[in-house]
């Protein structure tokens, strides 16, 4: 009888911890010998993923939603003090990045700021503002490199040599796919540049100023309705102004994105008799399975058939 007991609780006991047990095989498994990475969005994801190959497990705390707003969760900060590296984008972008103290919860997790060395631009208009107390200097800085391909190949590089810092032994495959991705930029770049240089126009009117950078890469004139940030809404005055700039210019496509209201660019639209069409800032995670640099290439395919 005692062992027909003893038979029944370990019986129970399998069927209580085989969910358990079946969950944890469920997880996703950290590659052996690799580095747990946990990065801030997108574009920084598919440029350490690019970079790491099949050698680290790489994940991102926010996909869904866009960046200038996202606040991390306590799971998201207590996944990033767990992670071997920490990589993101800017203080300019990730003003909360800056209050990570991996001391004060000894955490041993490395950071990254990708785009640490780069000269970020001021946002248009605000060149000549002083820096006075209660002033993030960083705020006057526009954060959006990711949208120039040449750009998002120096922040690959970036990250590559601080990849090579953390886990030497694989510094080769680093700077190989660092190369790589270079080198797919360079062509996207180059195939553009001669594109762009035969448009009818160039001038296009976006629904934030997410696109300078690539604006600038190829000589062209970018109007945000928003600012750099999609919660910075226009005064009554700046939208008076973006439908006089639309006329002037006969700008014929105002471009809207997926994830943010389109109700003030539909406004807009309506009001000057131009059509909405979709452009990626690629602040979210696209969900296309397309590689980094191929929604790159969509988005000035998109903008190069709209100008020309």
């Amino acid at each position: 009888m005692k062992r027909k007991y003893i038979t029944l609780g370990i019986a129970f006991l399998c069927a209580m911890l085989f969910p358990l047990m079946t969950a944890c095989q469920e997880q996703p498994k950290q590659t052996k010998d690799g580095l747990h990475i946990v990065t801030s969005f997108y574009p920084i994801y598919a440029m350490t993923k690019y970079i790491s190959g099949d050698l680290n497990d790489v994940k991102m705390i926010q996909s869904r939603a866009g960046i200038h707003s996202f606040e991390p969760s306590p799971n998201d900060v207590a996944a990033i003090y767990d992670a071997d590296l920490f990589v993101y984008h800017s203080h300019t972008l990730e003003a909360w990045a800056g209050k990570l103290d991996a001391i004060k919860y000894r955490s041993n997790v490395k950071i990254i700021e990708a785009s640490k060395g780069l000269t970020l631009d001021k946002v248009e208009g605000l060149e000549d503002m002083p820096i006075t107390d209660g002033i993030d200097p960083a705020r006057l800085y526009d954060p959006h490199t990711w949208s120039d391909p040449l750009l998002a190949a120096d922040e690959a590089d970036i990250i590559a040599k601080q990849l090579a810092t953390i886990d030497p032994k694989h510094q080769a495959i680093y700077e190989k796919n660092a190369k790589s991705f270079r080198k797919e930029a360079k062509a996207i770049d180059h195939n553009f540049q001669s594109k762009f240089k035969k448009v009818k126009s160039r001038t296009f009117v976006t629904q934030h100023t997410a696109f300078s950078y690539l604006a600038k890469r190829y000589k062209l004139k970018q109007l945000g309705i928003a600012g750099v940030s999609p919660e910075q809404e226009p005064t009554a005055r700046q939208l008076t102004e973006i439908r006089d700039f639309i006329k002037s210019y006969q700008v014929k496509t105002i471009f809207v994105e997926k994830n943010i209201s389109q109700k003030l660019a539909k406004t807009v639209a309506h009001t000057t008799g131009v059509k909405l069409k979709l452009l990626n800032p690629l602040e979210a995670d696209p969900e296309n399975n397309k590689s980094y640099l191929e929604n790159v290439k969509e988005n000035l395919t998109i903008l190069y058939n709209e100008l020309r």
